[in-house]
């Protein structure tokens, strides 16, 4: 197998990570992927930098052991604490999802106000706040920690009739609309799942979802290194997880678009 026909890793702590892998399958598609969910430790958004770090490089070795030619790190809270050192520790191209989400939202705000919801431990990293400001320096960030998100998504309860959902975004949001924002990061990669929940509570809004904002971020990384895929076949997806593999399958599809029921499998860390 060529270099440029062997998969793109993708990983996540658990099932957020696959609005990356669907995004990859439409406009990548003759890229083969190896997925792994970390889900025996979801959320990561509760964990220390310290035990992130150890799973990020955990999950990267396995990729590596699936001969993968790039790793797409599909989230935030294990970008914002550990891709600069993984990034010393590896050579093949690995891309986070921090940098292409404050890039865009920088280019896109206009009154220089962005606001990011994120899971505690990405809000506490100040990662946005320093990579958006490095695009836009007089740019104010203003970062709120949503822990209660990420189960909810997981729960799928995404939807405008599902209440706790609703007071959840609620809490999270009103402080940023006082703020006056024009943008705002969702920055973790379970949220584009109620992207239009968000949209239609504040519709004037731009929103930036921080998982499907590294595409173009993957593809140009890939040209620049002659790894794409040109063989013009249609790529394939392996899924794992180090959790339940049935859970997995079962609920994938909501994040992916199609099922992966029977598709999952045990990751052997």
């Amino acid at each position: 197998m060529s270099l440029r026909d062997k998969p793109i890793g993708i990983f996540d702590s658990g099932l957020g990570g696959l609005t990356v892998v669907k995004a990859v399958l439409e406009n990548m598609p003759n890229e083969n992927i190896v997925y792994l969910g970390d889900s025996l430790n979801v959320p990561y958004g509760d964990k220390t930098s310290g035990q992130i770090t150890e799973f990020a490089f955990r999950n990267t070795e396995f990729l590596l052991s699936k001969g993968v030619k790039a790793i797409a790190i599909a989230c935030n809270t294990a970008d914002s604490t550990s891709k600069g050192k993984l990034t010393q520790c590896y050579t093949l191209p690995i891309i986070g999802v921090v940098g292409p989400a404050s890039e865009k939202a920088a280019r896109l705000t206009r009154n220089k106000k962005v606001g990011v919801i994120a899971t505690s431990t990405t809000v506490g990293s100040g990662a946005y706040e320093r990579t958006v400001k490095s695009y836009l320096s007089d740019c104010e960030v203003f970062s709120v920690a949503a822990p209660l998100l990420v189960p909810l998504v997981e729960a799928g309860k995404i939807h405008k009739t599902d209440r706790e959902m609703v007071d959840a975004l609620n809490l999270y949001l009103t402080p940023l609309i006082q703020k006056g924002i024009d943008t705002l990061i969702l920055g973790c990669t379970h949220y584009p799942l109620f992207y239009d929940l968000v949209k239609e509570m504040i519709p004037d809004i731009n929103i930036v979802c921080s998982g499907t904002s590294s595409l173009d971020t993957l593809f140009d990384r890939l040209k620049a290194e002659e790894l794409l895929n040109l063989s013009g076949k249609k790529g394939e997806a392996e899924f794992f997880v180090t959790g339940e593999p049935s859970y997995f399958g079962k609920h994938g599809g909501l994040f992916l678009g199609t099922s992966i029921e029977g598709k999952v499998k045990k990751a052997v860390i």
